[in-house]
């Protein structure tokens, strides 16, 4: 069953709309702009196009369409999370709309839609639906859709069929049903104004010999293939027809198999690459197959022009490998080892000092995947004690914490199940306090992390607990009660009576809420000088206390003072920061509520913290001393560069172990970010950045927090976590065990199809470790020609090895990326895509541009050229060759051996072939020692054939002896046949059920007239719509769904059926192979013995007649023969050993790609099965939703009077029966990289 294999080798694909979601459903639109216009809806119909791009909402008064890109919806809500809009229940008071025990807001659906993370900037867009189910439907399915990673990181052939759609549904004008050329012109040219761009495109049109009636198309002659031919006339596409020339299209004008088999091998080549060309022969023939089925034709003779540049649009073309776009990363690891989405100040919507608070941002922003989130927690201004949120010492309006954490609950695992981080800046009081732990408890219940796992104590030595080890979890980040102390806190906060003073002389009132010591601010507000002077006329309260201030229960009553306070008298007792502060000039306000010392913590907070414990930094050395994973500090940017210049090989041993999170400078009011790279690259897992502003660090964080199925965790490269390392980021020399790349670059041509500035400048950037950034890091490549839709920036011939972007020597691949931004002659934005290195995929590649939040903007791209080498200093290109490709140089190697075998070999000689053979320098004293030893040893007992035997032997080659047949390598003609008959049973069953189905409709349609016409005598309407429910047509609907029910589920056993037989099949066809390759295993291993023994026989022979020639006494030539016996028996013995070693290496991996492979089969059947079940469960669904409809038209037909289905909205069987029988689909192969 070929046809079950998946397109793409990982659980993402594209969206699947539902068919009755592809059709138009009654909807009322509430307008975005209440305050200009009366509160009236307005009619539309909502749908959604098959490729699942856009949202199309018909406005049936004005004959308007609208289309929302699903790319932007950010969130869709309906039922209690719903605000209506202003008027809106007015409205519907007024009108008598809705039923006394259904809220209006259950049949609301209400989306969050732009591009930016803003609340406050997002369009806010209302609907109002016919039932509860709908609305549910359409909130569930919008957001689902909306979400689809791959809808998120397109191809530019996606992108292509996206701006299709837009075409064919938003410029159609409704009356006419058809496309004004007029409205078509200015979608692709944008300006008029470019009068040469317009007749281009006039030009164009005609040529594909359109049949345009008064300057309308038929949308429904204007296909993708037409669309495509307009694309490939207007970009003019001369580079990709040089490369097709060049590959072998010149001469027959298609590209055969064998040339698109060596392209292929080309394009994906890699150093030591062992794929056998069968395999890219296969890749080749499902390549030529897929694109060009547009041409049946052309696909024949091979591969046109124009599927060519299909292919090199496509996904299968991806400049990124797509797998990384999925959850592709060990989720096991500890938290420490991976880099974490952060968010600062979390609930600001634009600058620091000036901004608002909202609720809004932290949906938002968690719904970007985010998963460290900062929550500024104060008392309330308005003496009630009820906890806000807000900027400290700043104008910003605070909002409820209460409202906050609500609507965290909600959204916290909404788009990603791994664990989300509250970093807690608390500046409340202990009351305070204390209600926001209860609230933390009753509002997160079981998410909440209230004591450590089992597996993972709070103890010295003990690593933190993995992603997969938190799932669904929520853990609070906020300052914890030392475990050393000897008293608890006093949640109850009666400690009023107790005083406390560093001297006699000195006077310190009792806490309270409103209470302070004597004390000198960093910031006089007059707040805190009328204060302090209240607290000092205060006599009544004041009682001197000689002694020291130590205990944890006197420390406890400085809670109430101003949190940037410090006591007069004993400086030292001032209370500790979490944070590393920078040593900013007290003259500036404090902006940054980071900065800003907080409360002491309760012991009732105290209890919810875990695995991240807030301590201030002191050294890198302590932290190693006290080996606590679990707990963490913060820096400020500032600061933690200041560590790195000085101490960055530290820096990078300590996030090893903890985490560490940086915050922005104070200084930055107006919420910009820095750049987050500098920071991970010595392992900082929490780079926290202002998502309200998308600058260029934001988009840096968005472009590598996309991958990895965006779930807010990235696994840092193996050079960050393995424990005692030596790595350096500072350092300018290669990385110890790293092959560094050298990276080409041609950035040949960019398209831009809707684009009315000129795409002047590309500005290509390395992002890497801090000796690759002290290189040229940053090209910027001018365009060299403009033709309106195409810009050409590299015009050199594709043979040329000219590359105008060169990176010689990027030492860590891992951590490094590239940026591509397209600006115009001024500086205005266009376009930007973030790629890392590890993840890119060398060869003619199209990279799709993206907006500042990371979405792909439509049509626009960069075609490229990228080479990837190893980087390689010129003194170690022999070695180098010798070890990263053994195979291809164990022939020359062999052959060199034998031609020496004859010869006299030096003591050098075979200490430089055994460090070759070995990849390491044999030391200085060991080689000394071989000298000496071979000194002793006749010339004739050097045994040549130790050397090349086990090096030159066929067990090396573990890729090809180690391959087991895979699920995708399988693709038999019996199995296209059988599939076949799948196809033609289904169909039989289809066809059996299709007079009974077609009958017991008619009936049920039938009874709902008949229902209609005894219910409601003319001239009269019915008080109620609840009389249609009667018996027949209950009876009747109950046994049309048994139909359905029947019909479907013998589909879904024989699809079950024969799923289980076909991957029985494969399990046999792996199994099979498997013996097979154990068999050839085992015959190598037997014919490599038998060498041994015939070099051994034939270097004692040699030796015999050695000893004879030199040897005249009888004695000593017996003697030194015995001794060439035993030595050659002794080396014929190792060898055999050696490669048996060997042996067993190579089926024990070969055991272990069978496990693999025969997992993945059962996963994917797994999956496979599952996805049969909800398909028919699916199917089942439409046709209850169906029967629904029908009943809904006849209850409206009763309340107004109208006939029952009226405007032919009776649904015709045969349209049923083809909606819900089983479709032929073609059989395909997987288009993944071999």
């Amino acid at each position: 069953m070929a046809t079950r294999v998946s397109k793409r080798l990982f659980s993402l694909e594209l969206n699947d709309v539902p068919a009755h979601l592809q059709t138009p459903t009654f909807a009322l639109k509430w307008s975005e702009e209440i305050k200009k216009s009366p509160a009236v809806p307005i009619i539309v119909n909502l749908s959604i196009d098959s490729k699942g791009f856009y949202l199309i909402c018909v406005n049936r008064v004005k004959k308007e369409v609208e289309c929302f890109d699903l790319a932007l919806i950010h969130d869709t809500r309906t039922g209690s999370q719903v605000s209506l809009p202003q008027g809106g229940a007015e409205y519907f008071d007024q009108n008598h709309i809705g039923v006394l025990d259904v809220p209006v807001t259950s049949k609301w659906l209400t989306i969050y839609y732009g591009n930016t993370f803003v609340a406050s900037e997002l369009r806010i867009v209302h609907f109002y639906f016919e039932s509860t189910s709908l609305a549910r439907e359409w909130t569930e399915k919008l957001f689902q859709l909306g979400h689809n990673q791959i809808l998120r990181n397109l191809s530019s052939l996606d992108c292509l069929e996206k701006i299709h759609s837009k075409i064919i549904h938003g410029l159609l004008d409704l009356d006419k049903r058809k496309i004004p050329v007029r409205s078509l012109v200015q979608f692709l040219c944008k300006s008029n104004r470019d009068s040469s761009k317009v007749r281009e495109i006039h030009q164009r049109l005609e040529s594909l010999k359109l049949n345009i009636i008064d300057s309308t198309i038929d949308p429904n002659e204007f296909t993708f293939n037409k669309f495509f031919s307009l694309y490939m006339n207007l970009i003019q596409c001369h580079e990709t027809e040089k490369l097709f020339n060049a590959i072998g299209g010149i001469d027959y004008q298609y590209l055969n198999l064998e040339n698109m088999k060596v392209f292929l091998k080309k394009q994906n080549e890699t150093l030591n690459d062992t794929t056998a060309m069968d395999l890219y022969e296969i890749k080749a023939n499902d390549v030529i197959k897929k694109y060009s089925e547009h041409d049946e034709y052309d696909r024949e003779k091979g591969m046109s022009n124009e599927s060519f540049l299909r292919y090199l649009l496509s996904f299968d073309n991806l400049i990124i490998d797509p797998k990384k776009l999925d959850l592709c990363m060990n989720m096991d690891k500890p938290l420490a080892h991976y880099f974490i989405s952060s968010s600062h100040n979390t609930y600001l919507t634009g600058y620091q000092w000036t901004g608002r608070s909202s609720i809004e941002m932290y949906r938002q922003v968690l719904l970007t995947g985010c998963r460290c989130i900062e929550l500024d927690v104060l008392d309330s201004e308005k003496k009630s004690d009820e906890p806000e949120i807000k900027h400290k010492n700043t104008p910003v309006k605070p909002v409820l914490f209460i409202e906050v954490i609500v609507a965290i609950k909600e959204y916290a695992f909404k788009v990603t199940p791994y664990p989300l981080v509250l970093s807690i800046e608390n500046h409340c009081s202990a009351k305070t306090q204390t209600k926001m732990a209860q609230y933390f408890v009753d509002v997160f219940g079981k998410s909440l992390i209230t004591e450590p796992l089992k597996t993972h104590p709070c103890s010295e030595k003990y690593p933190l607990p993995s992603p997969n080890d938190l799932k669904y979890k929520i853990l609070i980040k906020n300052k914890k009660i030392s475990t050393n102390s000897t008293s608890s806190v006093n949640n109850n906060n009666n400690n009023n009576h107790q005083i406390i003073n560093q001297k006699p002389d000195a006077i310190s009132a009792a806490t309270g809420s409103d209470t302070s010591s004597d004390i000198s601010t960093f910031s006089s507000t007059s707040t805190d000088i009328s204060r302090t002077k209240r607290l000092d006329e205060s006599k009544t309260q004041k009682q001197v206390i000689v002694g020291n201030i130590f205990s944890l229960e006197n420390q406890q009553l400085l809670n109430a003072s101003p949190r940037h306070c410090f006591l007069n008298h004993n400086p030292d007792e001032l209370e500790e920061c979490t944070d590393v502060n920078e040593n900013s000039s007290s003259e500036n306000p404090p902006s940054d509520g980071d900065t800003i010392c907080e409360s002491k913590a309760t012991k009732a907070m105290s209890d919810l913290v875990h695995y991240l414990v807030p301590v201030p930094f002191k050294t890198f050395a302590k932290a190693e001393q006290l080996s606590k994973s679990f707990e963490m500090s913060s820096f400020s940017e500032d600061r933690a560069l200041s560590l790195i210049r000085e101490q960055a090989k530290e820096f990078v041993a300590y996030n090893q172990r903890q985490i560490s999170r940086i915050y922005p400078r104070g200084t930055r009011l107006e919420s910009s970010n820095y750049n987050p790279y500098m920071y991970w690259l010595v392992g900082c897992q929490m780079c926290a950045l202002n998502y309200q502003t998308l600058d260029v660090p934001m988009q840096i964080n968005l472009g590598l927090f996309s991958f990895n199925k965006a779930c807010g965790y990235i696994e840092k490269p193996p050079t960050l976590c393995q424990l005692k390392n030596s790595f350096d980021p500072k350092a300018r020399t290669n990385v110890e065990n790293v092959a560094g790349y050298q990276i080409d670059i041609k950035v040949i041509s960019g398209q831009f199809l809707c684009q009315d500035r000129e795409p002047t400048f590309v500005d290509v950037q390395l992002y890497g470790i801090y000796g690759d950034m002290n290189k040229r890091h940053e090209f910027l490549v001018r365009s060299k020609r403009w033709n309106g839709f195409q810009a050409i920036y590299d015009d050199t011939s594709i043979d040329s090895n000219k590359y105008s972007i060169k990176f010689p020597n990027v030492s860590l691949p891992d951590m490094a990326a590239l940026r591509f931004a397209v600006s115009s002659e001024d500086g205005t934005f266009i376009g930007q895509s973030f790629i890392p290195i590890a993840h890119i995929r060398s060869g003619y590649r199209y990279v799709v541009l993206r907006n500042q939040m990371n979405i792909p903007i439509n049509a626009s791209s960069l075609f490229v050229f990228i080479r990837i080498n190893i980087h390689i200093k010129s003194e170690d290109q022999e070695i180098a060759k010798k070890l990263v490709q053994p195979l291809m140089n164990q022939a020359i190697e062999r052959n060199k051996l034998e031609q020496d075998s004859n010869k006299q070999t030096s003591c050098e000689d075979i200490v430089s072939k055994l460090s070759v053979r070995n990849h390491n320098t044999t030391s200085m004293e060991s080689e000394l020692m071989f000298r000496e030893q071979t000194e002793k040893i006749p010339t004739y007992e050097t045994k040549m054939y130790e050397k090349h035997l086990v090096a030159a032997s066929r067990l090396h080659d573990r890729k090809t002896l180690c391959k087991v047949l895979s699920l995708h390598d399988i693709l038999t003609k019996e199995i296209i046949k059988e599939d076949r008959n799948m196809e033609s049973k289904l169909r039989r069953v289809s066809v059996d059920f299709h007079k009974k189905i077609e009958k017991q409709e008619a009936r049920f349609q039938q009874c709902l007239n008949l229902q209609r016409d005894q219910t409601c005598p003319q001239g009269q309407r019915p008080r109620t719509a609840s009389v249609i429910q009667t018996k027949d047509v209950k009876e009747s609907e109950e046994t049309l769904l048994e139909l359905y029910s029947t019909k479907f589920h013998l589909q879904e056993e024989l699809e079950c059926k024969n799923f289980n037989e076909y991957y029985k099949a494969v399990d046999d066809k792996i199994k099979a192979d498997y013996n097979k390759q154990m068999r050839q295993i085992d015959n190598i291993l037997q014919e490599e013995k038998n060498r041994v023994n015939e070099e051994v026989k034939l270097q004692m022979k040699k030796e015999t007649i050695e000893i004879e020639k030199t040897e005249k006494n009888r004695d000593k030539v017996l003697k030194l023969k015995e001794e060439s016996f035993q030595s050659n028996s002794k080396a014929s013995a190792c060898l055999i050993q050696a490669l048996e070693v060997m042996h067993e290496e190579v089926k024990d991996i070969l055991t272990r790609n069978l496990k693999t492979n025969l997992n993945e089969i059962e996963d994917h059947k797994s999956r496979e099965l599952q996805k049969c079940l909800g398909k028919y469960y699916n199917r089942f669904e439409r046709v209850q939703y169906k029967l629904q409809q029908w009943m809904n038209a006849a209850e409206a037909a009763l309340l107004t009077g109208s006939s029952l289905f009226p405007h032919n909205s009776r649904m015709k069987i045969s349209t049923s029966l083809c909606t819900f029988s089983y479709p032929p689909q073609e059989v395909t192969k997987t288009n993944s990289e071999p």
